[in-house]
């Protein structure tokens, strides 16, 4: 039977997932939840996951397809990475406002390019 940090891995590598739903995710897939939270801790000291850097890349991809801030903004709340892992309401306003070159410096991950 796989390790929970190895379908987390799996899972992450087929698509970025929120914190949140990762946890869900391993939750579901009949992981305990103290297990399943552990695994997701351990996940983001590794740098698999993380909801500021989630964030970030969903923002630039829905502005890449032509999405507005409000659009942004209501994707980013309904997948769970709305203000908190913006970094309170300031930075997800620029979260919510980012182009297709980096402007959120409080979310930007290692290596990008502003």
């Amino acid at each position: 039977m796989p390790t929970p940090l190895d379908v987390a891995a799996r899972l992450l590598r087929r698509a970025p997932e929120t914190e949140a739903r990762l946890e869900a995710r391993l939750v579901a897939l009949g992981y305990r939840r103290e297990t399943a939270a552990a695994t997701v801790a351990r996940c983001r000291e590794l740098g698999y996951v993380g909801d500021p850097a989630f964030a970030h890349e969903r923002a630039r991809a829905l502005r890449a397809r032509g999405a507005g801030r409000l659009r942004i903004e209501a994707d980013l709340t309904a997948r769970g990475s709305g203000r908190r892992a913006c970094g309170g309401s300031r930075s997800f306003a620029t979260c919510a406002r980012i182009s297709r070159s980096c402007r959120c410096a409080a979310t930007c991950p290692p290596g990008c390019r502003r």
